[in-house]
């Protein structure tokens, strides 16, 4: 009897186990895919900020046709190189592409446009901003999805195959990581955006300012914390340093100072001159000389800024597409706790030429049509 037993129940553990182990590979499987569609979907909206910026940088001109190209070839082939033929649990992971945008039995891929406003996503539409992609599994089983099933879960629920196909959006809408923030003084009617206006290099200055001094506020900046506040543990070389997420700031308060603190330059310049960072968003020459850093950074209000380090909430106007030709701040590198210290060349910097260069400027309006349109620097999963 107790033999009997005991076999019965080794045969009872023996089926748990199968199952478990199969639903497992469901929750392995699923996640999985989900993964390689968000990878795919990021992939592909990194190319189409990278194709946009390449005309921002030699021909603005020509960015308009850029965005109202609605196959996007090099994203779509981008995304689909970045997982095909990976993950191969039951069955790789692949996409069809059919240059549409639907998605349909021979295409998992589309390009649109991503509307930050109303926060939805439009296959085809223009201007382009986004990808959307759906993974599945290929055929080396006959199913999609995740491929077949291992056997007890086929015998229980009476199929072989899970046709879980993950969907995921990613897009590049405007929004800004930046520390800095700039006067709206800066801006002229004449560079907003999709112009971008070369200026003559303005040397932009941190120092104290008072708006009765006479001073341009033009030239001007301010550091930012964006919407957190700087606190003992949270401090400002923390948040320049390790990189804040994207956020959405136009038309909100965020925390702005007037103040002379060179050590937030200096993390700044840190991070500027360290070829790691922010790599696909700054410029090069042939020889591999960093020519500028495009930034996104908010527009403010300064008529009535005071001086001093304390950061106060003030609210953002405008975002500028800037590039900052050079940062010039005598003293040690910043970011040094951190282990990424990068000094500007010698030969950018010249004696008493510290402050914050700008050569490329444009503008757009939190109220303005244009800034639904303004493609950001950093995609972002929407979907």
């Amino acid at each position: 009897m107790d033999t009997t037993y005991v076999t019965i129940m080794l045969v009872v553990f023996l089926v748990l186990t199968g199952l478990a182990i199969d639903i497992g590979y469901m929750y392995v499987s699923e996640e999985d895919l989900q993964s390689a569609a968000e990878t795919a979907a990021l992939t592909g909206a990194q190319s189409i900020k990278q194709r946009i910026l390449f005309q921002v940088q030699n021909d603005p001109k020509k960015i308009a046709e850029v965005a109202g190209d609605t196959v996007q070839a090099s994203a779509r082939g981008a995304a689909a190189d970045s997982v095909s033929g990976k993950h191969a649990a039951a069955a790789l992971v692949g996409l069809s592409n059919s240059n549409g945008n639907a998605l349909t039995g021979d295409n998992d891929l589309t390009v649109g446009f991503w509307n930050i406003s109303s926060r939805s996503y439009t296959a085809g539409g223009t201007p382009v901003n986004a990808m959307q992609v759906r993974t599945k599994r290929t055929a080396e089983s006959s199913s999609v999805g995740m491929g077949s099933l291992g056997s007890f879960m086929a015998k229980i629920t009476g199929t072989d195959s899970f046709g879980f196909t993950p969907v995921a959006t990613a897009a590049i809408p405007a929004g800004t990581r930046s520390n800095i923030a700039i006067c709206s003084d800066a801006c002229e009617a004449s560079c907003s955006y999709p112009e971008i206006c070369s200026i003559k290099e303005r040397r932009m200055s941190h120092a104290p300012w008072d708006p009765r001094s006479g001073a341009p506020a033009s030239d001007r900046f301010l550091y930012t914390s964006l919407l957190h506040p700087v606190t003992i543990t949270h401090t400002m070389s923390d948040m320049v340093c390790q990189e804040m997420p994207t956020q959405e700031v136009c038309g909100r308060p965020i925390f702005t100072a007037g103040g002379t603190n060179d050590d937030i330059l200096r993390d700044i310049q840190a991070m500027m001159y360290d070829p790691k960072i922010d790599r696909s968003n700054k410029e090069f020459d042939a020889k591999g000389n960093l020519l500028g850093w495009w930034v996104m950074v908010p527009v403010l209000d300064c008529a009535a800024i005071k001086a001093g380090d304390a950061f106060e909430p003030r609210t953002v106007t405008r975002y500028s597409l800037v590039r900052i030709s050079r940062i010039c701040v005598t003293g040690k590198a910043g970011c040094r706790q951190f282990g990424g210290s990068s000094d500007a060349p010698a030969a950018v910097c010249g004696p008493a030429q510290d402050g914050l260069y700008l050569d490329r400027i444009s503008c757009v309006g939190c109220a303005s049509k244009s800034k639904i349109v303004l493609p950001g620097l950093h995609p972002v999963l929407v979907h």
